[in-house]
């Protein structure tokens, strides 16, 4: 009987073995875990420290779940190497090697500490990044503990804001703090970034942007940061949300090939056989992805894979994100900004409407017919469509019936186009006039 051990059970190794076992019901199936908890969510981490939400409230499989799909979990075992010649890894404190005939790393990513001063010394006193259940509880209990009044988050993503929510939520005086000149750099535009900023400003949660922290100030203990252009910030905790790193060294170690991940070919096999490697820890065509969709759809491919049913090949994952954040519905899709100098050429259309008076922003990014991308702020009923047609043609009738966008024809040929204007047609004054013929509103008529 074949046997597969998967190491981490995070969403990619998890809903790895979740495939196998719907394939084959005769695999052996074991995940080792170096943490203390069976799969949960990490989205909602942040809510741990608010204590919005328990540890059971945020597991996602419950025991019985591994008894019903003959999954055996393995807890609290620190992986510490793996021995590809004999096909085995070696567990820390483990008297005996565990065998394998096919074996899967999924061991994900972990935060990136930038090269701040005082911030790998001060880690665990004051300085904390937020990436597993421990460290959920670890800050919630350093913030009773302490009674801290004043926390900085240095970085403004999407972890970094939803993370400053719960700790606003837990009653500290909350900035963050990001290097990039908007939040959410890799989610945002320009224009977008500066409402998303207005809005966490509005739930009194301060926004420092352009600024590269030099250094966690320490006298005893935190005193603030300190900005490189010389400005500082008082605070008596920090919090690092500055990005992740893929977690390579079990692979580097075992001399599979990496680079920034784990390397691995279209059917997420590593440049060792038997031996594959899913989620935030790979590395395909010199691009990593550290988001929840890549995750789930690398899974099915390495479960086929595994079995040795290569039929599909991973293609890459669009970058999807969503902002958890109460109050604000925000979601990005794909590319949004084709400034982006990989970007130039012939054929990208935009499709745009800011309306700040009722705080919402539409953005459609088009190629040829093709939905390319989209930014939706402040707008729920549009992100089913564009989920569902993300990189395929799109008929424009159907795109404008679905964002809401439209244009209008009046009797002497002018159009007024709501995708490339600031104000929407129907927001128009009453008494405006159209600018070619000078005739009234009502000269407009919608095209279908």
């Amino acid at each position: 009987m074949m046997r597969v051990v998967i190491i981490g059970n995070g969403v990619a190794g998890t809903f790895s073995a979740q495939h196998i076992r719907n394939q084959n019901n005769d695999v052996e199936i074991e995940i080792f875990s170096q943490e203390n908890y069976i799969y949960y969510t990490r989205i909602k981490l942040p809510e741990l420290i608010s204590e919005r939400v328990t540890i059971d409230d945020i597991t996602v499989f419950k025991e019985d779940w591994y008894k019903n799909k003959k999954i055996k979990t393995y807890l609290n075992q620190k992986i510490v190497k793996i021995d590809p010649k004999n096909k085995q890894i070696i567990i820390q404190n483990g008297k005996n090697p565990v065998s394998y005939d096919k074996l899967i790393i999924a061991t994900g990513s972990m935060p990136n500490i930038p090269p701040i001063k005082n911030a790998v010394e001060m880690l665990g006193k004051g300085v904390f990044t937020l990436r597993n259940i421990d460290n959920a509880i670890e800050i919630r209990d350093y913030i009773k503990k302490n009674n801290n009044k004043k926390a900085v988050i240095i970085g403004g993503g999407l972890l970094g804001l939803e993370l400053a929510r719960q700790i606003k939520n837990c009653d500290l005086d909350t900035t963050v703090v990001e290097f990039f000149p908007r939040l959410l750099p890799r989610q945002l535009d320009v224009d977008c970034g500066g409402m998303l900023r207005e809005e966490i400003e509005k739930m009194g949660i301060k926004v420092v942007l352009d600024a590269a922290t030099e250094e966690i100030i320490v006298n005893g203990s935190i005193q603030g940061i300190k900005i490189k252009d010389g400005r500082e910030v008082e605070a008596d905790m920090v919090l690092i949300q500055a990005g992740i790193k893929n977690t390579i060294d079990l692979a580097k170690d075992a001399n599979l090939e990496t680079n920034r991940g784990i390397i691995v070919n279209q059917y997420l096999e590593t440049s060792v056989e038997d031996i594959y490697a899913v989620g935030d820890c790979i590395e395909y065509n010199n691009q990593t992805w550290g988001i929840i969709p890549a995750c789930l759809e690398q899974s099915k491919i390495v479960a086929a894979s595994v079995l040795g049913e290569k039929k599909t090949g991973y293609e890459g994952t669009v970058p999807k994100n969503t902002l958890k954040i109460v109050g604000i519905d925000l979601t990005s899709v794909g590319i949004y900004d084709t400034s982006d100098k990989e970007l130039i050429g012939a054929g990208w259309e935009i499709m745009k409407n800011v309306d700040k008076k009722s705080g919402c922003y539409k953005k459609i990014v088009l190629k040829d017919h093709k939905l390319k991308g989209a930014i939706l702020f402040g707008e729920k009923n549009a992100i089913p469509y564009v989920n569902k047609n993300i990189e395929k043609p799109v008929d424009e009738t159907e795109l404008r019936e679905a964002i809401n966008l439209y244009k209008w024809v009046c009797g002497c040929g002018a159009e007024y186009d709501d995708a490339k204007m600031d104000i929407l047609f129907k927001d128009l004054p009453e008494d405006w006039k159209c600018p070619k013929c000078k005739g009234p509103k009502s000269n407009f008529k919608k095209i279908k």
